[in-house]
């Protein structure tokens, strides 16, 4: 079980869990683009072989950006997406108060109360923001007390 950086050959089974979720539309090029850009730290949970999860985060600074992140459903309640959520969120500079923002369907309860266990607080709401109208719950990072600077440079 480890996590390492996202790379071309990850992106079928990346495709896979995003499909099985249906959460999210990207393409193999979108990704492509993802792992290449400067700014993108982009992570894959595997274990035994097999890739498991993944998260795609912008880091600009001190507005950073979760894009992304699942887990199989296979693979769920293993704690593999807080081990996800705290690799990009390893990535952000503390001592500059840096902070990490996320949009989510409102009515993805489940993402929601995962995204508060961990430290994000709602902020807003996007009215009509995803193109079957439903809005957009937007996050932020406020308590940085859980995020674990030894994990940087995974």
């Amino acid at each position: 079980m480890s996590i390492r950086k996202m790379n071309s050959a990850d992106i079928p089974a990346v495709l896979k869990i995003q499909g099985e979720l249906a959460f999210q539309d990207w393409n193999e090029r979108q990704y492509e683009q993802e792992i290449k850009a400067p700014y993108t730290y982009s992570v894959v949970y595997e274990t035994e072989g097999n890739i498991v999860g993944y998260a795609v985060f912008h880091l600009l600074g001190a507005d950073s950006e979760l894009l992304s992140i699942a887990v199989s459903e296979s693979a769920q309640r293993n704690g593999i997406g807080s081990k996800l959520l705290q690799a990009g969120l390893s990535q952000l500079d503390l001592d500059k108060s840096d902070c990490c923002f996320l949009e989510v369907r409102e009515n993805n309860l489940k993402a929601r109360r995962f995204y508060e266990r961990h430290g994000f607080t709602l902020f807003g709401i996007r009215k009509k923001y995803y193109a079957d109208g439903e809005n957009a719950a937007l996050y932020r990072t406020e308590n940085r007390s859980d995020i674990d600077p030894s994990q940087k440079g995974v």
